[in-house]
């Protein structure tokens, strides 16, 4: 069965206007939490996802460990829109 990333919960837990750069705590619906990175680009205002650590309060759904890896690294892109999309951050502000 292949991981399927769900966000269920995303909030904005710091936020840079000087240089575009905030980040996102999201929960996923196997209960992991994440942070995201992300940075906007000058022109045009549109955020991209540099960044995500799997926070450690339970082990990783994908692998099953409870120590570092880099699992959700390959879901980064649906876990950041999934967010974004949430906390409204996708928008030109």
């Amino acid at each position: 069965m292949a991981y399927q990333a769900k966000v269920v919960e995303a909030e904005i837990v710091s936020e840079n206007k000087q240089n575009g750069f905030f980040e996102i705590v999201a929960v996923l619906s196997d209960r992991n939490r994440c942070r995201l990175t992300f940075e906007r680009n000058p022109e045009t205002g549109e955020p991209k996802a540099t960044h995500i650590n799997r926070l450690y309060t339970v082990p990783c759904g994908i692998c099953k460990k409870d120590f570092l890896c880099y699992c959700l690294n390959r879901y980064m892109d649906v876990i950041a829109e999934q967010a974004l999309e949430i906390t409204g951050a996708a928008k030109v502000s």
